[in-house]
């Protein structure tokens, strides 16, 4: 039996700009914290596999490469590090300037390669390949793969399986399927596609360990893979992640003031069981009265969540109870008329155009300025 911890994609000193500079910070410490966390959950695994984007850039700052060797040698286990799009092996590079411990390998070429060891009196041979430019075009994998017909085979790698198109070491599935080996352990897709059998490879992608903005929503983890002779791989994931990122969608249809909104709000957050380890995205929809515009800042005022941070988009249409205006013989009804087929567009770029239109201009006739 090998029992493997399949990680990648940390982004280790992400910038996290969207948010203020002491929470960035804290959420900086958050993930380094993290790492640590999932070499400690490597301790009753046979060896680590990490599967690209361990770095979210080529500078690193010291203190966060220093905990990174430190836990990885502490590991004492073998890792494999296969350099990803934001961290390639290039000259000069985190991978080239400083010194690994001896328990980790980590794939120089952009050509495939394969790296053997030998666990719990078992052989394995580890096939991969290493970005050495932010992009690879090709995927090493079509050059073919000589597997060790008396070792566990396993690929770990950087590469995209969805687009044909992709910049990042484009890989079919068909490929993994004459590939010959048992796991494919891969970093690159964040929201990860279902686990996939090519052939007697399963194709697996770990996902992200925390979530660094909101194209990574949900709990984060790592996988941890059992292999026995003569069976398919089992899968686990392991939630790691302590910050998650919630997207949701709000129906304010006649809500005419920002305290009103902000009710609806902290309702939703409580139901979500949102706290400080939130970051909450809402997106305000409905119809509202053509009087009223929501102010984001406002709301957030008056909803007073300890979040660690909460962002409102207004997606509205100011049509809610404005049967009157269609009637009205006034500029402001000819405005409202004019604008109304805007407003129900299709085209959301054209509604929030459309909506802003009509409530400036409906303001201005009445000498009120637009906030």
């Amino acid at each position: 039996m090998l029992k493997i911890l399949h990680t990648g994609d940390f982004h280790l000193d992400s910038p996290f700009t969207g948010v203020d500079l002491p929470t960035g910070e804290r959420l900086r410490n958050e993930l380094r914290n993290i790492f640590i966390d999932v070499v400690e959950l490597a301790g009753s695994h046979d060896m680590l596999l990490i599967a690209g984007d361990l770095f979210d850039c080529g500078y690193v700052s010291p203190d966060t490469l220093a905990l990174v060797r430190d836990s990885l040698a502490a590991y004492g286990k073998p890792v494999v590090i296969a350099p990803g799009n934001h961290d390639p092996y290039s000259p000069g590079s985190i991978w080239t300037a400083v010194g690994w411990p001896e328990n980790v390998h980590i794939f120089d070429s952009d050509e495939l390669s394969v790296f053997k060891l030998e666990l719990n009196g078992q052989r394995v041979a580890v096939h991969g390949w290493a970005f050495t430019s932010p992009s690879l075009e090709r995927s090493p994998l079509s050059d073919g793969i000589m597997i060790d017909p008396a070792a566990i085979n396993l690929i770990c790698a950087h590469a995209d399986t969805v687009s044909p198109i992709s910049r990042y070491a484009p890989t079919p599935l068909a490929l993994f399927a004459t590939s010959g080996c048992t796991y494919a352990a891969l970093g690159h897709i964040h929201n990860v596609p279902d686990i996939t059998l090519a052939g007697r490879t399963t194709v697996s992608y770990c996902g992200f360990p925390e979530g660094r903005s909101y194209d990574e929503e949900g709990d984060g983890g790592v996988l941890s893979v059992v292999i026995e002779e003569g069976r398919a791989p089992v899968i686990e994931k392991l939630i790691t992640s302590t910050h998650k990122y919630i997207t949701r969608h709000l129906e304010i249809t006649g809500a005419d003031s920002d305290s009103e909104v902000a009710a609806r709000i902290i309702e939703l957050a409580r139901s979500e069981k949102c706290d400080k380890n939130v970051s909450l995205k809402v997106y305000l929809e409905g119809s509202i009265p053509p009087t009223y515009t929501p102010n984001a800042a406002q709301i957030e005022l008056l909803a007073g969540l300890s979040l660690c941070s909460l962002k409102l988009r207004d997606r509205t249409a100011p049509i809610f109870g404005a049967e009157y205006l269609e009637g009205d013989m006034s500029i402001k009804g000819e405005l409202y008329r004019t604008l109304l087929p805007r407003l129900a567009s299709p085209d959301e770029d054209e509604r929030r155009i459309a909506a802003d239109a009509l409530r400036i201009g409906l303001l201005a006739l009445e000498g009120r300025a637009f906030i």
